[in-house]
């Protein structure tokens, strides 16, 4: 039987944490699943998704709460078998001049209309045209098939028209 794990690291970066991080899982029979890392203000920080034998959980556990004296933040938590009701993955795109509340107002608005968000990637970099800093955002929506996605989609839009900017979004198939 196997167990499904979700971990969250934050450390100063430096070379090799994602082999220190595989090793653990490795050792201990797991199977590196899914993960996310990036350098933020000089700290490594990231999740993965991992399974091992049930018969190692503790062990794992163990091995990966040692880290924490190596300079280590971690959070492991136990996954869950995920059923969901019919639901459909949408994309969404925003790109805009930086400013405050971009994210705070969108995910408001998706929250208000029971929108789960799967997830978020953004970033801000220079606007070469413009000398201020151009803020961007790739999010994937995940709707119920009872939720409108016009409505959605208009609320979205109307939000955008207050914040100044430019949404996108992409229906698969």
């Amino acid at each position: 039987m196997q167990s499904n794990f979700v971990v969250s690291v934050i450390t100063a970066d430096k070379p090799g944490i994602i082999e220190i991080l595989s090793s653990i899982i490795n050792k201990n029979k797991g199977n590196w699943l899914a993960s996310n890392f990036t350098r933020l203000s000089g700290q490594f920080a990231g999740i993965v998704e991992f399974s091992c034998p049930t018969n190692f959980s503790s062990e794992i556990e163990q091995d990966l709460n040692r880290l924490q004296s190596k300079g280590f933040q971690l959070h492991l938590a136990k996954g869950e078998e995920h059923h969901h009701d019919t639901v459909k993955t949408v994309s969404l795109s925003i790109i805009g001049n930086d400013k405050l509340g971009i994210i705070n107002e969108i995910s408001r608005v998706l929250a208000e209309h029971h929108v789960n968000l799967l997830k978020l990637e953004s970033s801000c970099e220079p606007a070469p045209n413009w000398g201020g800093q151009l803020f961007k955002a790739a999010a994937t929506l995940e709707l119920s098939e009872d939720i409108d996605f016009d409505l959605i989609q208009e609320a979205i839009e109307d939000i955008a028209n207050d914040l100044i900017v430019e949404v996108e979004f992409q229906v698969p198939g």
